[in-house]
């Protein structure tokens, strides 16, 4: 008796033993995702009390949490009402609680005011060079980025918002993965506008504005005026336009250390366009002045009146009825930081040739897309319709249509988590299903012709790709990649191979912890009651 006694526990305890283990994994799972930091809250303990990195260059955030909010913006230079406003603030707070203490009350992060004060300093430390400046803006523009949707009222903590084409509004400001910046309605003026984190303007104003309404939506910020609009672009060209529909004067002031020349050789190539080249350090872009070719009842007469005038500080437009200004910047990752990085010869020759063909009206549309988002950025700057029909790992699909009785280029800018680039031979173009013949230079595509051609520069982990088209109706243009040797017949073993486990599978219950942990529990039972009847 005491022999089956000692069997029957221990068949017990491999009983409990089982449930235990094929309990463990759900219970693991329950497990993750727990709070962290000693169950503080976000934006509490060593990151509050350190400006969340910012003290290592700026010692102002030292001690950040325990800081005053009237503290806080007078040691930045910020008018304590525009902080309010532009936080989501409730207008009587009380500017003495200290920064731990409105997180605390109103859901206001402490990151998100520390990131704040960042991108919109007005005073600024000696001790911080130009390099400091830009280091402590970008990380100051993903932290915001990636605290989530909740502007103003409170943001969540989870990240990885940083990488998707899109601006992310709050107050005044608008974040984007290329493009920041701020925008007053009282006076109709773009502030603080950035490039990749490159502070490029400080600000653009345009005569007269009268603000009337504003779209800030996916990757386009939207503003009209009376009798002219505003558009901003968060994409890697960091495209902004000012379009005229009567006279009027656009004045950029230029950001410290930009610089603003005139480019006789392209302005002198055309009949009514100026080109002005606009150079940081290593940065590079350009404002070009030209013809709406989307406004309505446009016509081949060239346009009379406009003017650009350079200073050492600003650059001041005159535009027309029916023109516009445009800033578009040589595309590169924000990730290699202006700065740092120096632009390839044939990268550099292509944007060029664009921004003037641009201005020609011959550069229908400009497309770019990201891996890390949903959204895509168009730019048309002629009538075009363009549409991404069709977006997975190593394959786009886009769809273009047009009435225009000429041909025109479009381009797509991608980087490598969006299309593997790292052999860039590999990369096809199709265009209604037939293969695109690829050009030796980027002038060719502006040649004129009877057949679609297409030119690829690739560096840095990122392409543009041009496409020229020659007639319009309705078009499918398929970006892919060749298959490399073998592995069409790789994929299609491995297809094979699946289909064979699935059908091996078939039938045969998938366990789950819940199912164990009752089958756990029956046998438990069952040899509990065949101990009972033992004893």
């Amino acid at each position: 008796m005491k022999l089956k006694m000692k069997r029957l526990d221990i068949s017990v305890f491999c009983v409990l033993l089982i449930v235990v283990l094929g309990a463990s994994p759900a219970l693991a799972q329950m497990g993750q995702g727990g709070g962290s930091n000693g169950g503080m809250g976000p934006g509490m303990g060593q990151d509050m009390m350190n400006g969340y990195g910012f003290d290592r260059y700026d010692s102002r955030f030292t001690g950040f949490g325990s800081m005053t909010f009237e503290e806080v913006c007078n040691n930045f230079g910020i008018p304590i009402e525009d902080a309010v406003s532009d936080l989501g603030l409730p207008e009587d707070l009380d500017t003495q609680l200290t920064i731990l203490e409105i997180e605390e009350e109103y859901g206001v992060s402490g990151q998100e005011i520390a990131s704040y004060m960042v991108m919109n300093m007005q005073q600024t430390q000696t001790s911080l060079n130009a390099r400091q400046q830009l280091l402590m803006r970008q990380q100051a523009t993903q932290a915001v980025r990636g605290m989530g949707t909740g502007m103003g009222t409170g943001m969540g903590t989870g990240m990885g918002m940083g990488y998707g084409l899109h601006f992310m509004q709050q107050g005044r400001f608008a974040y984007g993965n290329f493009t920041t910046f701020s925008f007053d309605a009282d006076s109709g003026e773009v502030s603080n506008f950035a490039v990749g984190g490159d502070l490029i303007f400080d600000s653009v104003t345009v005569s007269d504005f009268a603000f009337e309404d504003e779209q800030v939506a996916g990757t386009t910020a939207f503003y009209e005026g009376a009798d002219s609009q505003i558009f901003l672009h968060d994409n890697p060209m960091g495209v902004m336009q000012v379009r005229a529909f009567a006279d009027k004067t656009v004045v950029f002031e230029l950001a410290e250390e930009v610089e603003a020349s005139l480019d006789a050789e392209l302005s002198d190539e055309q009949e009514d366009a100026i080109i002005v080249k606009i150079t940081k350090n290593n940065f590079e872009g350009y404002l070009t002045v030209f013809k709406n070719y989307l406004a309505s009842g446009m016509d081949d007469e060239p346009l009379e009146g406009l003017d650009v005038e350079v200073s050492d500080d600003e650059v001041t437009v005159t535009l027309v009825e029916n023109s516009v200004v445009m800033f578009r910047a040589t595309p590169m990752e924000p990730a290699f930081m202006q700065t740092e990085y120096r632009y390839g010869t044939r990268a550099a020759y292509m944007h060029q040739v664009l921004n003037r063909e641009i201005a020609n009206g011959r550069v229908g549309a400009e497309v770019a897309l990201r891996a890390g988002g949903d959204n895509a950025s168009v730019v048309s700057y002629t009538p075009m319709g363009v549409q991404v029909r069709e977006r997975d790992r190593d394959r786009i699909v886009l769809g273009v249509d047009s009435e225009l009785p000429q041909g025109r280029v479009i381009t797509v800018n991608v980087d490598n988590e969006t299309i593997n680039l790292s052999n860039p031979d590999r990369l096809r173009l199709h265009f209604d299903g037939e293969d695109i013949e690829k050009a030796e230079s980027i002038d060719e595509l502006f040649a004129g012709g009877d057949r679609p051609l297409c030119y690829l520069a690739q560096e840095n982990g990122t392409a543009t790709m041009a496409v020229y088209i020659p007639e319009f109706s309705e078009h499918e243009i398929v970006i892919d990649l060749e298959p490399e040797a073998g592995e069409e017949a790789e994929e299609a073993g491995e297809e094979e191979a699946a289909e064979g486990e699935a059908a091996e599978e078939e039938g045969e219950a998938e366990s789950t912890p819940a199912f164990e942990f009752g089958l756990g529990v029956a046998l438990l039972t069952f040899a509990y009651g065949l101990r009972r009847r033992s004893l």
